[in-house]
């Protein structure tokens, strides 16, 4: 199933084709904040690069939070309006979950993502799934949590890199690569195609954590 995937949850954002589990092309955007403007050009770019009609699009994707407010609402609402276009079927992938497949043979995962000034969303991971919903939390609380697992765990998302030097310096934790720490649009359109059951495109709204419940 030829899937495009759509990555605004963040700053930085993207479009990405995969087919059979396999990423055909990714394009990133050049600027940040800018997904409104740069969305669809981005997807024409990609179609051209990867030979690919937009007809061939059968399954669109989208990261459908936690994130941007507005970087959400802009992505969900262009996913949907090409399903309308198109003719095809909608599905939403949660961004935690996109990091989280990224180091998928780690036993213990915590996925950290920016929110907004010393705020993160956070989200822990065991080999059969979430073990806690998405919280809000300082990132001073977030390292309190992580020095008190007392265990071996790998910290991956965006908001890792800010922290990575604090991080790093726990015993038993370790920082994913940088590679793994970025928005990726592929890892979007993997696991919406791998995830696929039900066409959303009636029913997907963003997923919003709230800040006002960060814990202390």
């Amino acid at each position: 199933m030829m899937t495009l995937g759509l990555e605004t949850s963040e700053a930085w954002g993207g479009v990405a084709l995969c087919q059979k589990r396999t990423g055909l092309g990714e394009v990133t955007l050049e600027e940040p904040l800018r997904h409104a403007e740069a969305l669809l050009p981005a997807l024409e770019r990609l179609l051209a690069e990867c030979g690919v009609e937009k007809e061939g699009i059968e399954l669109v994707s989208v990261n459908r939070g936690p994130g941007s407010f507005t970087g959400l609402r802009i992505g969900i609402a262009t996913a949907k309006g090409l399903c309308q276009s198109l003719g095809v079927p909608l599905v939403g992938v949660e961004g935690t979950a996109a990091y989280r497949a990224r180091v998928a043979g780690e036993a213990l995962v915590c996925v950290v993502i920016p929110c907004r000034l010393d705020l993160v969303y956070v989200q822990w991971f065991g080999r059969k799934g979430p073990r806690s919903e998405v919280r809000v939390m300082k990132r001073s609380a977030l390292l309190s949590r992580v020095r008190g697992e007392g265990r071996s765990l790998c910290v991956v998302g965006s908001g890792a890199e800010a922290i990575r030097q604090d991080l790093e310096g726990i015993p038993g934790v370790k920082v994913a690569e940088r590679e793994a720490n970025r928005p990726s649009p592929e890892w979007v359109a993997r696991l919406g195609e791998e995830g696929y059951r039900k066409d959303e495109l009636y029913l997907l709204e963003p997923a919003y954590a709230d800040a006002g419940l960060a814990a202390p």
